[in-house]
Formats: structure tokens, sequence, C-alpha cells
């Protein structure tokens, strides 16, 4: 059997690497490989994983107007893709329009109001 701790690691994954696996299912010949596609869903990008949780502060908006939330993450990068939750429900007629990583650190929330006005308040949001 391989000692995996003996093998040298990889500076950065690509799509034709392979990976040692051990097949719990197959005690007789549990060495096997793995391509790259086949530990993740096509098309999904897997790198970091940074999760975030804390309040999050919706600016005060008019009726129909949008405006932008902003969240400190370590971590984060430009092109990073970001899922989006509020651990709470969210303020009546307030929409999350789109979530991005605008610089290094760096994560905008757009929020848009669609009836009366919303007043500035602060909601536990959980990013990750």
């Amino acid at each position: 059997m391989t000692s995996v701790s003996n093998l040298p690691a990889i500076d950065a994954v690509a799509d034709n690497d392979l990976f040692y696996v051990r097949d719990a299912s197959d005690p007789t010949t549990p060495d096997k490989k793995a391509t790259a596609a086949q530990l993740r869903p096509t098309g999904a990008k897997i790198t970091n994983y940074l999760r975030y949780q804390a309040n999050i502060t919706i600016p005060t908006m008019a009726a129909g107007a949008e405006a932008d939330g902003t969240l400190s993450i370590t971590g984060a990068q430009v092109n990073d893709n970001v899922v989006f939750n509020l651990a709470v429900a969210i303020p009546t007629n307030i929409a999350i329009l789109g979530v991005v990583v605008t610089a290094t650190d760096r994560v905008k929330v757009i929020c848009a109001r669609f009836s009366s006005g919303h007043d500035e308040s602060a909601y536990d949001s959980s990013l990750g």
C-alpha cells in the first residue's frame, strides 16, 4: 500500500492530475486513483473555501433604490465565487441582487428596496 505521507506535494491541481484514493468499499484492492474531474462536479472550481459569519449593515434605501453593503473577508480574491445567505429572515421588501468580490478582502452585497423606505440596520449574515 502506498504511504501517502511519503509522497511529495504538488503546487497546484490541474485537470489531468491523478489522486490516490483508498477505497474503503474494496478492502481487497483498496489502492485506487481518481482524476480531478471525479472529485468535483463539472464546472465547479474548488480552490479555497472561506466561511464568514458576522453582521452586515444593509444601508438606508428609499423605495425603488439600490445600495451596497460591504464585508471585509480576509482571503477573498477578485473572481472568487461567493455564496451569500442571511442567517435571519430578510427584511420586508429587500432583495439581495448580487454578491461580488470587488477587491482583495472586500465583498460587495448589492441590495434593493421594492416599496417603502428602509432605515440602516445590521443583520446576521452567513457567507460561505
